[in-house]
């Protein structure tokens, strides 16, 4: 089959919902517009659809802790995973109190979401618009690397790709040279 495609899923968590549901309309509303003599063919086969998000969810336990759900089946598709790890205003309850999930949790709810889906994805893409302790990426004593370690944590699970804006440092794309990273700078759009 010469124009196969693989199916594209995006999995938005929780933090980064809107921009999730904006991607999905402008996927839905391009490949409507595109012209093709090849989309009657079965190797096209579910290339048009309503929706390219693919449900996923976190619950928490009563001890805090959490498990990644996805709501469907995602073997064989090209998955691209948003996490926005800047995402102050969710929240999560623990022994009745309110608590605000921070860049970690959110870190780690973008594990949960690899660990379930890593083994039957074709391909596990992380769109992270701020990178997760980009701040951390060179050290000035006795410190951890923490964004060289998260990066290389996550190509260990699976990840192929790494799309994220304006990391502090591009050179932490050297912690994981076999790996893709894309860091696009949009230095006019702040």
């Amino acid at each position: 089959m010469l124009y196969e495609e693989k199916q594209i899923e995006t999995i938005p968590l929780k933090s980064c919902a809107a921009l999730g549901k904006k991607v999905d309309e402008w996927l839905v509303g391009w490949r409507h517009e595109r012209e093709s003599e090849h989309k009657t063919t079965i190797a096209f086969a579910g290339y048009q659809r309503d929706s390219y998000i693919v449900g996923a969810r976190t619950p928490r336990f009563g001890s805090g802790e959490a498990k990644g759900e996805l709501l469907e089946s995602v073997r064989g598709d090209d998955l691209y995973l948003m996490v926005d790890v800047s995402n102050y205003s969710l929240t999560y309850s623990l022994c009745g109190i309110q608590n605000h999930m921070s860049p970690d949790d959110h870190f780690q709810d973008l594990k949960r979401i690899i660990g379930a889906c890593s083994a039957t994805a074709h391909r596990v893409n992380v769109i992270m618009p701020f990178l997760y302790e980009s701040r951390q990426h060179k050290r000035s004593g006795r410190e951890s690397l923490d964004c060289a370690l998260a990066l290389q944590e996550l190509m260990n699970m699976g990840v192929s790709n790494f799309i994220t804006f304006d990391a502090h440092d591009p050179r932490v794309m050297n912690a994981i040279p076999l790996g893709g990273f894309d860091n696009f700078m949009p230095t006019y759009q702040f």
